[in-house]
């Protein structure tokens, strides 16, 4: 899980363009690693457009590392994955994702963007959950990084917003596809990433390292899926 530090003192309003950059690296292994398939379901209160624009913010994250990710959307009620839906030696290639409205474990005063849930064996459950409702409480609560977002255009919320969700989306992909609950004390998979590093137009801070690139290359090629705790 990711929490989310409250207090912030750098103030972010530039915009970004959503999807990869100009001159963005390739990714860095090879043989490819085959696409993850996420099947999406999103709340009503979150638009197309920004659903949309989380998931370019999380694919952004993960290209330079070789690690794709098919985005299929799914109906707004689903049945909750069979904890034995895939098996095998091999890391189930296929997630969900629901962007609702749940608060989820708060911890130390702090509220989850967003979570995945690891079952008795340690081992992560195929389902990762984003919090609209958390996201939307920060941005207006993080004045001192991006402004009075009540007073902004929708366009600039939505923006906003969007690589806030995707960067949560990004480290709970890392907590799946690294199979491990260990947080690190920099780069994407740290513990608490403050409401300037979610808002941000620059993710450069949230970077995949090389020794998690092979781990998960591994994992995805031929490596059980035994999780550290």
């Amino acid at each position: 899980m990711m929490l989310i530090a409250k207090t912030v003192a750098v103030a972010l309003f530039a915009s970004t363009a959503f999807g990869f950059a100009a001159g963005a690296p390739t990714p860095a292994f090879s043989p490819a690693i085959p696409p993850m398939i996420v099947n999406v379901t999103a709340t009503p209160d979150a638009s197309a457009s920004l659903v949309a624009h989380l998931l370019a913010e999380a694919n952004a994250i993960w290209h330079p590392s070789g690690v794709t990710f098919v985005w299929q959307h799914a109906a707004r009620v689903v049945v909750p994955y069979a904890r034995a839906s895939e098996t095998g030696p091999y890391v189930p290639r296929t997630l969900r994702l629901t962007i609702g409205d749940n608060r989820g474990p708060e911890r130390d005063g702090r509220l989850p963007l967003g979570w995945i849930q690891f079952d008795d064996a340690a081992a992560p459950e195929q389902e990762i959950y984003l919090s609209h409702r958390n996201a939307l409480q920060m941005m207006l609560e993080s004045r001192d990084a991006v402004g009075d977002a009540a007073q902004m255009p929708m366009a600039q919320r939505e923006m906003l917003l969007a690589r806030a969700m995707g960067r949560a989306l990004a480290h709970e992909l890392g907590h799946y596809l690294l199979a491990s609950k260990v947080h690190t004390e920099q780069g994407l998979m740290k513990a608490i990433l403050s409401a300037a590093e979610l808002f941000s137009p620059d993710s450069g801070r949230l970077r995949i390292e090389p020794a998690q690139r092979r781990t998960i290359a591994a994992r995805l090629h031929r490596e059980p899926l035994v999780a550290s705790s």
